[in-house]
This record gives structure tokens, sequence and C-alpha cells, in this order.
């Protein structure tokens, strides 16, 4: 196995939090707003995603500098 890169010294995924807190967020967005449980899931999940690479790059402009 290659080595991991240890560039980063926190552990945090901003993408994975992004993702594990759109999805219930989008499930109560689908189930109120739109009444169907899957498209809340679908809005939640790219909104999630979303955030989440928008503040991994941005950690990752402050970490560079």
């Amino acid at each position: 196995m290659a080595p991991q890169n240890s560039d980063r010294s926190s552990a945090v995924n901003p993408v994975a939090i992004g993702i594990v807190l759109g999805l219930p967020a989008g499930v109560a967005v689908g189930v109120f707003g739109f009444d169907n449980l899957a498209l809340g899931l679908l809005v939640g999940a790219a909104a999630g995603l979303t955030i989440g690479v928008v503040v991994d790059t941005l950690l990752r402009r402050r970490a560079d500098r």
C-alpha cells in the first residue's frame, strides 16, 4: 500500500460532514415541503455535498497561506 498523504493535520472531512448534515435536513424539507422523501434526500445530499466542497476548498486555501 502507498503511504497516506499526511499534509493535513486535522481529521475533519467537511464533505462528509456536509452530506451527513444535509441528508436529515433534506428529509425534513422533502417530507414537509414536497411530500416526497426521495426528492428531499436528493436535495439534501446535493446541498450537503456542495456546502462541504466549498468549506473544504476554503480550509485548504487557508492552510496553504
